[in-house]
């Protein structure tokens, strides 16, 4: 993924003649946009491919771990989660042959690594660019709200940040910063659906020291009904501080041996999206 998604336009107005509340009140409108998108989740179907490894300080690979194709699925009270469908070292998913409300037992988040929703929350974000498709806002950290006992605020208070807004819309088109405070630090307890070992609480890689990108894309219903129109996380991309101190890495419920000391996780995710039509059922192959 490039690490810029986007090159100036002939539209440009000097940042200096934006106003902090000017984007403050861009910002208001993009949480408005991000939370009025998630009901429409319920018309789309999509499948994400996911790859992590284990790098070097000059970002050589170190070991590549199992990589993961993760579908969604419609419980019966209408939400929609995310479950494996595929292990690429061929190991069979959890409860693949179990209903959607089972599968769901997994993992039932859809969104990124990262709270994209705190981040918008900021009131610390300066207008740096317009043009007539997109809106770019520079979002500072926010010290006070570090100890917010809603992960979300205190998470996105805890990066500095470059969101690019859709002009028409204001909801983000992309979104790369890193985690510059330790609000977004913290612990969790593994569910090893894959394994009879327990483990003791675990640290999320998503922490102080974190790079992220991550791009969104406009899924438009066929029939030109804009209330099911569907922004979605399309490609996403980490760079974590790595613990050597850890000897297994944990995602999707199950454990895998950390073979060699490295520095940094690299998490790449690319995600497929097609319209859900009632009656109809995906295979993905």
């Amino acid at each position: 993924m490039p690490a810029r998604w986007y090159c100036a336009a002939a539209l440009v107005v000097a940042s200096n003649t934006f106003a902090a509340d000017d984007a403050a009140a861009l910002l208001a409108k993009a949480v408005e946009a991000f939370r009025a998108n998630v009901p429409k989740q319920k018309n789309w179907n999509w499948q994400t491919a996911e790859s992590r490894q284990l790098v070097d300080r000059s970002a050589k690979p170190l070991q590549r771990f199992p990589s993961v194709i993760s579908e969604s699925i419609l419980r019966s009270d209408g939400r929609r989660c995310n479950a494996v469908s595929s292990w690429g070292d061929g190991r069979k998913p959890y409860l693949a042959d179990a209903d959607p409300d089972e599968r769901c037992q997994a993992m039932s988040g859809i969104e990124p690594a990262f709270p994209p929703l705190g981040v918008l929350l900021s009131q610390r974000g300066k207008v740096m660019e317009k043009t007539a498709d997109a809106i770019t806002i520079a979002v500072e950290p926010d010290k006070s709200k570090l100890r917010d006992p809603n992960f979300e605020i205190r998470c996105g208070a805890s990066i500095r940040a470059t969101a690019r807004l859709d002009a028409a819309t204001l909801f983000p088109l992309s979104m790369e910063g890193e985690v510059v405070e330790s609000g977004c630090d913290s612990t969790f307890n593994a569910v090893n659906h894959y394994e009879t070992m327990t483990r003791a609480p675990m640290t999320s890689n998503f922490r102080k020291g974190s790079t992220f990108q991550v791009e969104w894309t406009l899924q438009k219903d066929k029939t030109g009904d804009p209330g099911k129109n569907y922004w979605i996380a399309s490609e996403q991309h980490y760079s974590q501080p790595w613990n050597n101190e850890n000897r297994v890495l944990y995602y999707w419920g199950r454990q895998v041996p950390v073979l060699r000391e490295g520095h940094r996780l690299i998490k790449d995710l690319k995600t497929t999206a097609q319209e859900f039509v009632v009656g109809s059922e995906l295979i993905f192959k």
